[in-house]
């Protein structure tokens, strides 16, 4: 026990020295998919739209496949440019057939989601029985791989990043008028599809930024548990963003630190469990509606 926790100790000591460039990289893009999920997946939550993520990330899939097989590259900006197309078609395709009565949303997602991924892993097998499969790392996309990213892509994936955070922003009040009273938002005369289309598209830029880091499988989870998590700290729409930026970047910094001390662990998994921890700290504690506070108040009272 006590040689684990030395080496544990040592390599804990390596991680905040800092003195390796691919823990950097991986921190620096980490925190930039951390910080810009949190905030874009405050507005699919508050929404009703989280399982919209999945979809959308699980039809990252094909569009990587195809890039690849169409032009024999696996740079990350043709890779990225056909997730974003085949993420996109799949997430405009959900709103569009949820809009009418004969497909329920949830339907909509379901078939989006596991269609989508089965052409995803039908191309992928294409991928692997062709002559380049050894050099071509399209499954680093399933489940992503941080310790692989170069001081290049750290820059293409923050710039991104930083484009969705200023749209935000920019267009903060729209969207929450349209998320919250699209009726009011409609006679104020903002456009509500365009609004809610341009949320889609954000979002598919977020998980296209999350897949090289977390991983198709698991780059929803990013939209979806930070946002939830701050919904139960704040009580504001500021306030949740803000909580769930916070935690989005906690959760990155937290998972590359647990894929550092343990050797072999994938940083997107470690990233999903460390946010799992804070919802559930903020599920027990929070003060929106934590369990054990309410307990207490309400045990106060009477």
């Amino acid at each position: 026990m006590l040689v684990v926790c030395s080496v544990l100790g040592d390599r804990a000591a390596e991680f905040f020295e800092l003195r390796y460039e691919f823990v950097i990289n991986a921190l620096l893009a980490t925190s930039a998919v951390g910080l810009v999920c949190g905030v874009v997946g405050t507005f699919l939550v508050l929404r009703g739209l989280s399982l919209l993520g999945d979809a959308a990330g699980h039809a990252t899939l094909p569009g990587v496949c195809a890039a690849f097989l169409i032009t024999g590259a696996k740079t990350l900006p043709v890779l990225l440019t056909g997730a974003l197309v085949s993420s996109g078609v799949s997430a405009l395709a959900v709103t569009a057939f949820s809009r009418g009565r004969r497909v329920r949303p949830d339907a909509a997602i379901g078939i989006a989601l596991t269609v989508s991924f089965a052409i995803g892993v039908c191309l992928l097998s294409i991928v692997q029985r062709s002559p380049a499969a050894t050099q071509s790392g399209i499954s680093d996309f399933l489940f992503g791989n941080a310790a692989g990213i170069t001081r290049r892509q750290v820059v293409f994936l923050g710039a991104t990043s930083a484009a969705i955070l200023t749209a935000t922003l920019v267009f903060h009040r729209a969207l929450v008028l349209s998320v919250f009273d699209p009726n009011h938002a409609r006679a104020l005369g903002i456009p509500v599809r365009i609004v809610e289309g341009s949320l889609v598209v954000g979002m598919s830029l977020c998980v296209v930024v999350g897949i090289q880091c977390v991983g198709v499988v698991l780059v929803a989870a990013m939209l979806i548990i930070p946002a939830s998590t701050g919904r139960l700290i704040a009580n504001t729409v500021v306030g949740v963003m803000l909580s769930a930026a916070v935690v989005g970047v906690l959760s990155a910094w937290g998972g590359v630190f647990v894929s550092f001390l343990g050797e072999g662990l994938s940083t997107g998994p470690t990233m999903v469990l460390c946010a799992a921890f804070f919802f559930v700290v903020a599920l027990l504690f929070g003060p929106q509606g934590g369990l054990l506070r309410r307990r207490a108040t309400e045990g106060a009272i009477t």
